[in-house]
């Protein structure tokens, strides 16, 4: 039987706190009132007060506790971009960041204690994980003594929200005078709880140092993030090909209990690789940038055994050391964004471009992979490809080609969104054919068909973009990769439009300034020619190909005619 409690016509009940709990917050619109969407947070723990006066003589159970603590304030997801969104405002202060529900916790947490009940460490994860939402991590710290005065030792969660709540922080953090101050304090603060954490022996989490990764990157610390990198994955930034002196015995598989008195090397994933390629693109570093690229996700063969020739002479040699393997990491779609995204901030065209030709090799490639899957393997059985061309592959290129009026990249724009466009069309039409095949109730859908990118030429046939979220899945999805390659048909016809219409303008502005020093008397430089000369102005007109819209905008001087 549920406990309930009546008082005053209302009641209170643990389905009710579960249902509250996992009630969806999508449905809240952000346009109304803070204290108006969280109406129903506040009501709930209005009841709770009320049935802890009500059963004053006889407590409430800690089960009630606990779901009234978790049921009196929005979850994390929509508490953190509210109160972002005041602090960038200016609506709140730095010393005002603090939960809006804090004193909430507090009394529950009071009553839990005079109920003579103790909180465990999940009630204490709850509210550290609200705290982590606002970068509040001075509260935390507050939760982490009274967690130590009740004799419960932290694990490696409870410093993750510590670390979150800075990183977090350190985001929100406005562009003035006393920003690298502010920085500089709160990166000192997470090096000290990174420190705690090792004095503890709780070995930092992927996300943590992930983290710490781009925290160390607000105050350009590479000396920092060269120490992270060779004590938590075991590479060396300066020579990711051989294993740093401390860890050439430790394999980056290696757990905490498999090596005692040394610290577990964790391996090098996705997210990790795009997080200090971000970094280092950020600080100019481009050349390490590439080289940590092309060596992580290309690791050299390491042989598992030295080459001793002389084995009669083992004294003269140093002992065979561990085999060792290199850290790799396998790079995404986001990987070759970063990468040309920050070749292109930093005037590398040649480089930016080459990435960009080298992503869409590989996904070329990978569809041709994912077809044969198709064929041999079910659904459930085929991963889902992580190599695409996107439109934030092509649109630093773009920007670039535009605001160097570089003719020669823009036309190379729109050869590359042309091809990427009749592939993804190629790809579109095989899946919406045989997507029957593996589902019968999917049946080739005829009213959403994008249009060819070669077909037409007028803006308003484009497909229109649908604007809504994919759902991630690690097995492949024919409607999500029909869906995928809809929005990238139409963002690449899209992107194809823009740049012809900066590469006319481009050529005329440069026909209409070299039209005016032909029709002056002045000279201009003939390519085939190769020299400088005085060019006839109706010779002129049929070497630039001049429409006679344009023949207006070039100003003759008098006498000359038109």
């Amino acid at each position: 039987m549920p406990v309930r409690f009546r008082f005053k016509q209302e009641q209170l009940s643990i389905e009710r706190l579960v249902r509250l709990e996992a009630k969806p917050e999508k449905k809240i619109k952000l346009k109304r009132d803070f204290k108006a969407a969280f109406s129903e947070h506040t009501r709930v723990y209005g009841e709770y007060l009320a049935a802890v006066d009500y059963m004053e003589g006889d407590p409430l159970p800690l089960k009630t506790h606990q779901l009234a603590l978790r049921a009196c304030t929005p979850p994390p997801a929509v508490i953190r971009p509210h109160m972002a969104r005041l602090f960038q405002q200016k609506k709140l202060s730095q010393h005002e960041l603090a939960h809006p529900y804090e004193s909430r916790f507090q009394k529950i947490m009071q009553n839990i204690m005079d109920a003579g009940f103790d909180p465990t460490i999940e009630d204490y994860h709850f509210i550290m994980s609200q705290f982590a939402a606002v970068g509040d991590y001075a509260g935390i710290q507050t939760y982490m003594n009274h967690m130590d005065k009740m004799g419960l030792e932290p694990k490696g969660q409870t410093y993750g929200f510590i670390l979150q709540a800075i990183a977090h922080r350190i985001s929100l953090l406005p562009s003035d005078s006393q920003q690298p101050i502010t920085v500089r304090k709160l990166v000192d603060i997470f090096i000290l709880t990174l420190r705690e954490m090792a004095d503890r022996r709780i070995p930092p989490s992927s996300i943590d140092l992930d983290l710490a990764v781009r925290v160390l990157s607000e105050v350009h610390d590479l000396q920092g993030l060269t120490e992270l990198l060779r004590v938590s994955y075991g590479v060396d930034l300066s020579y990711l090909d051989s294993p740093p002196i401390d860890a050439a015995s430790v394999p980056p598989t290696s757990t905490a209990n498999s090596s005692p008195g040394v610290p577990p090397v964790l391996p090098f994933s996705t997210y990790t690789l795009n997080s200090l390629l971000k970094t280092l693109g950020r600080w100019g570093q481009i050349s390490k940038m590439t080289y940590v690229f092309e060596t992580l996700t290309n690791p050299l063969p390491v042989p598992a055994k030295s080459d001793n020739t002389f084995d009669d002479d083992d004294g003269d040699f140093f002992p065979i050391q561990q085999e060792w393997k290199p850290q790799s990491a396998e790079p995404n779609s986001t990987s070759f964004n970063i990468l040309i995204k920050y070749c292109v901030a930093h005037k590398c065209r040649v480089l930016a471009k080459h990435y960009a030709l080298e992503l869409m090799k590989r996904e070329h490639g990978s569809t041709i992979r994912l077809r044969n899957e198709l064929r041999v393997r079910p659904l459930s059985e085929i991963a889902t490809p992580h190599l695409a061309v996107n439109e934030e592959t092509l649109r630093p290129l773009l920007a670039l080609a535009s605001r160097t009026r570089n003719i020669a990249l823009l036309k190379w724009v729109i050869r590359a969104c042309k091809l990427s466009a009749r592939r993804k069309y190629r790809a579109w039409t095989y899946y919406n054919e045989t997507k029957s095949k593996h589902d019968p109730g999917l049946a080739p859908s005829t009213s959403d068909t994008p249009a060819a990118p070669e077909s037409s030429s007028s803006s308003s046939l484009a497909p229109t973009p649908l604007l809504r979220k994919t759902r991630r899945s690690s097995t492949f999805e024919i409607p999500t990769h029909l869906w995928i390659l809809r929005r990238d048909i139409a963002l690449f016809y899209s992107m194809k439009v823009r740049a012809k219409r900066r590469l006319f303008n481009i050529i005329d502005r440069i026909k209409a300034r070299l039209g005016r020093r032909v029709w002056a008397g002045k000279s201009v430089y003939m390519r085939d020619k190769a020299a400088r000369v005085n060019v006839d102005p109706e010779v002129w007109k049929k070497k630039v190909n001049f429409k006679k819209r344009r023949e207006q905008m070039l100003r003759p001087t008098p006498g000359e005619g038109s």
